[in-house]
């Protein structure tokens, strides 16, 4: 049983990290957050991982099939698209109006929530997120159950390393930037991060109007 749960560990942990290291609303924001510090970055992933561990719960109760339906995704669609909208529109404002600075002292936008919660928000609005938990993360769970409880842990702490350690890193490095990176490229770098939000705000809202027509 070790082998087969080392192997679900090891597996959970590289399909963790084909997904995390792509670029996408969470490395953005954690980008974003860490101007203001490294447990700010840090935090965001922290409260990815926090709304993953309620909805493994969640899918272990079998809400897998609730939240495949169509009005679900459209409303999840709309909502996400609306939100990385918000992100987009506060992250440009900044770096535009150059408010941005890697000095600790300068918060990168005018936004009071938490990273933790931001973390939460910015993952429960991503559909691409939503997805992939109903298609391939419900299907490491279902072999995960076979093993019991210790399977499910298996799943679940392999895929949040992946999360943990690569936002962590980049958070750090975004954090300790202001040694060799410059203000200007700095907001070079969320400049372009805020153009992709705008992208993933379209699709995702163009999502979920399919879905709901």
């Amino acid at each position: 049983m070790l082998l087969e749960l080392s192997v679900l560990f090891f597996s959970s942990l590289i399909i963790g990290y084909s997904g995390a290291l792509m670029p996408g609303p969470v490395l953005i924001v954690t980008i974003n957050e860490a101007a203001k510090g490294l447990k700010s970055g840090f935090y965001v992933s922290v409260g990815h991982a926090f709304l993953e561990l309620i909805l493994v719960i969640l899918l272990t109760l079998g809400l897998a099939e609730i939240l495949s339906l169509k009005p679900i995704v459209a409303l999840i669609g709309l909502l996400g698209g609306a939100f990385l909208s918000w992100m987009a529109y506060n992250i440009l404002k900044g770096t535009l109006r150059r408010k941005i600075s890697l000095s600790f002292n300068v918060k990168p936008d005018n936004h009071k929530m938490s990273s933790m919660v931001l973390g939460i928000f910015t993952s429960l609005f991503n559909p691409f997120w939503l997805i992939w938990w109903v298609s391939v993360g419900a299907i490491f769970l279902l072999n995960s159950l076979k093993f019991g409880i210790m399977g499910v842990m298996a799943f679940y702490f392999g895929h949040i390393l992946a999360d943990l350690s690569w936002y962590g890193s980049v958070s750090f490095a975004m954090a300790r930037g202001k040694n060799f990176i410059s203000d200007k490229a700095y907001r070079t770098i969320l400049t372009l991060c805020g153009s992709i939000l705008i992208f993933f705000s379209v699709f995702f809202i163009k999502s979920g109007l399919e879905a709901l027509l």
